[in-house]
């Protein structure tokens, strides 16, 4: 399996510490997971907006290149006031965010 999120990354900016770094993982993925969830419940395109430019810049800090391009996708969406291209971008999301907790090994 490639890697979603580049945990080389990681041990550079916070040390090899494995219990450093899972709690860095964990507080990522309740980032994440936390706009994934503002995203999907509302329909106020600048909270979109605002949420997908919040896990965008998460996701460059740990390195999920993919993750990063979702946010950036639905952000942009948002902005142009396209809430059905928001709609449309949501499972993407989704499944990157879990393809991040799936390498991190953290359950839902």
């Amino acid at each position: 399996m490639s890697e979603v999120y580049d945990r080389a990354r990681l041990a550079e900016l916070f040390g090899d510490d494995p219990g450093v770094l899972a709690e860095v993982e964990r507080d990522f993925l309740d980032t994440a997971r936390g706009a994934e969830r503002e995203m999907r419940d509302t329909d106020d395109l600048r909270a979109i907006a605002r949420a997908a430019h919040r896990l965008k810049g998460a996701s460059g800090m740990i390195g999920a290149t993919e993750l990063g391009r979702v946010a950036e996708a639905v952000e942009c969406a948002a902005k142009a006031s396209d809430l059905a291209g928001v709609r449309r971008l949501h499972d993407r999301i989704s499944l990157e965010v879990q393809r991040v907790a799936d390498q991190a090994r953290i359950p839902r």
